[in-house]
């Protein structure tokens, strides 16, 4: 099985797309992942956490509607998105995680959740950082 830790976003389509192709070359599954912070269990960067998880899901079923490969859907809430993202790949083979590109002092203000599982993963990571237009 192949996870995508798919922010959505320019670098989140980078990395769908790489695991899409390394999924076709190795006969693999995608699994589309999508974690919301939800401000129940911790204060929030969005007040609309049911419209994100819906705008999420119809994102990442799209993209799996159109995919070549197999994949499956899933999007989620947690406190924490990079131990929810360390957890749901546990049994990867490979994790593809989008960077979003974030200054220094956004990533020194927020942390780097792609940093975070880079720094944390026993899965192989595949960077894929947002894509030089």
């Amino acid at each position: 099985s192949l996870h995508d830790a798919l922010p959505i976003s320019d670098s989140g389509r980078n990395a769908t797309t790489r695991a899409m192709a390394w999924a076709k070359s190795h006969g693999a599954e995608v699994l589309l992942l999508h974690v919301v912070h939800d401000p129940e269990l911790a204060p929030a960067f969005s007040d609309d956490v049911a419209g994100d998880v819906q705008r999420a899901r119809k994102a990442l079923e799209a993209i799996a509607y159109q995919a070549d490969v197999p994949c499956k859907v899933d999007v989620r809430t947690a406190e924490d998105i990079a131990v929810e993202i360390l957890k749901t790949a546990a049994n990867a083979d490979y994790l593809f995680v989008g960077s979003q590109g974030k200054s220094a002092f956004e990533r020194m203000r927020l942390g780097s959740i792609a940093t975070q599982v880079m720094r944390q993963s026993a899965v192989p990571i595949v960077a894929c950082p947002h894509p030089r237009g």
